[in-house]
């Protein structure tokens, strides 16, 4: 059996990160050190700059007895850029969160595999623990459509 749609649909959120990782004009010379999916945006990441993609609690969109096809579903997708000071923290969160809409909102095969992707918003934050270290979490919110009985397939 294959993988799932909404697997499918993370592990592209995360593929269109990955030149985040070398940074280029964006993020100057390093880029990220570390993107990775984590269980939630509570977590302190010790090394920086790092970028996490955390998935929320999945639910079925709508009356289940309007469609005996199948499911629509949807789940929020919330990237957190954590960075130091030293790097310029609002440059490179402004920087990552322009470059995510731009990489999420026009690609073709996310688009293929979700029906509706939301952009929900950002918010800057700052790590009163870690002080002056903050960031910024990109939130968006995906719908997908599955089969009854399949969760790899789509209609």
């Amino acid at each position: 059996m294959g993988d799932s749609i909404k697997s499918r649909i993370i592990a592209r959120l995360l593929e269109l990160a990955e030149p985040l990782r070398q940074g280029k004009e964006l993020l100057g010379p390093a880029g990220y050190r570390v993107i990775e999916r984590k269980r939630t945006l509570f977590l302190i990441e010790p090394v920086k700059p790092a970028l996490h993609l955390v998935i929320g609690d999945e639910d079925v969109v709508g009356h289940q007895d309007s469609d005996n096809r199948g499911f629509t579903m949807r789940f929020p997708a919330m990237w957190k850029s954590m960075v130091s000071d030293a790097r310029d923290a609002y440059r490179l969160s402004d920087g990552t969160a322009a470059y995510l809409q731009m990489a999420i909102e026009a690609d073709g095969q996310l688009s293929q595999l979700a029906n509706i992707i939301n952009y929900i918003g950002e918010l800057p934050f700052t790590d009163e623990a870690l002080k002056p270290d903050g960031g910024t979490v990109v939130m968006y919110e995906v719908e997908y459509r599955r089969y009854r009985g399949d969760p790899t397939r789509s209609y």
